[in-house]
């Protein structure tokens, strides 16, 4: 198993090159250019200069590619990853600022789908053209099928405008009216909605996956030999059946993964989550092409060690499966 991670890291290597590769180029070749927000009829063209030359623009493509990249690379350095255009600060810092706000969010959203989807699935397969069945199916098709930015102002409308109960914004309450303000509990109360509107869609995608797996696995010889013997039928669904239906569920979760580390963008935006997601589009609508690099990168990052956290919880839960 030391060998096989070993060899995928390796491999991880030319494919976080080329995602770097593909996503310096689209930004060059994005029309504009990063000076263009201090651009005004007031601006005298030498200052506009001294600008492209302060931050290398004036550099051959080739040659802020290289020296973009061997930076980035060293990321102990505090000016590794550049320096943002709007926030006037170290990238690499942003960036480290807001993971912690992410992965609060995608990984309370990635537990409350796991806990729900997967018995709900289980419950679907089991109780296969029931009422539970249909309604089951029902909902997993309207909630996979409502887009998600629809979602998330249907959500934000319900839960904090006609109900009120929810706060829309942020991450915690900055009026200082409330006396839990800054508390966890105020931390999980504004976590409500933006979880909801990440969650809801992840279970009706992972139910509908768990449910065909598990009917096609309750099929198999092995679980009727089991029935036959007289087993429970709980020691037959979640001992026999379930193990084996486990390999799309980990192919899910490594697919969701990554968006632990980048943000679930449009989430956070209708939510002014303060995580990398917001970040995101804050900066790709500011044209901070530092920032929008890194954002990218973690995002590869993200996927990478999604695929093999996926292939190393094969092996665990298939022990057929060797590397």
């Amino acid at each position: 198993m030391a060998a096989y991670i070993l060899r995928r890291t390796l491999q991880a290597i030319p494919i976080l090159f080329g995602v770097a590769v593909v996503s310096f180029a689209i930004v060059q070749l994005a029309p504009g250019e990063p000076i263009d927000r201090f651009r005004t009829p007031t601006t005298p063209p030498e200052v506009l200069e001294n600008l492209r030359r302060l931050y290398g623009l004036d550099e051959p493509i080739h040659e802020q590619f290289i020296r973009w990249i061997t930076s980035f690379v060293q990321f102990w350095r505090d000016d590794a990853w550049g320096y943002s255009l709007s926030y006037n600060t170290s990238v690499r810092n942003i960036i480290i600022d807001r993971i912690p706000a992410t992965l609060l969010l995608g990984g309370t959203a990635l537990l409350v789908t796991v806990l729900t989807a997967v018995p709900i699935g289980i419950l679907a397969a089991v109780k296969q053209y029931s009422i539970a069945d249909k309604i089951i199916t029902t909902f997993a098709t309207i909630g996979y099928a409502i887009p998600s930015f629809l979602l998330g102002l249907y959500l934000a409308y319900f839960g904090g405008v006609i109900l009120k109960a929810f706060p829309l914004f942020g991450m915690i309450d900055t009026t200082g009216r409330s006396d839990m303000a800054g508390t966890p509990l105020d931390v999980a109360w504004h976590l409500v909605l933006p979880v909801a509107s990440l969650a809801i869609q992840q279970i009706a995608g992972w139910s509908r996956y768990v449910r065909a797996k598990m009917l096609e696995v309750m099929n198999q010889d092995y679980v009727r030999t089991a029935r036959a013997k007289g087993l429970p039928a709980r020691r037959v669904t979640f001992k026999h059946a379930l193990r084996n239906a486990l390999i799309p569920i980990i192919t899910l979760f490594g697919l969701t993964l990554p968006s632990l580390l980048s943000g679930a963008v449009i989430t956070e935006a209708i939510f002014s989550w303060p995580g990398l997601g917001q970040l995101g589009v804050d900066a790709v609508t500011q044209r901070d092409y530092p920032l929008v690099l890194a954002f990218v990168m973690v995002g590869g990052f993200g996927v990478v060690v999604g695929n093999l956290l996926a292939d190393v919880l094969y092996g665990v839960a298939d022990p057929r499966i060797k590397y």
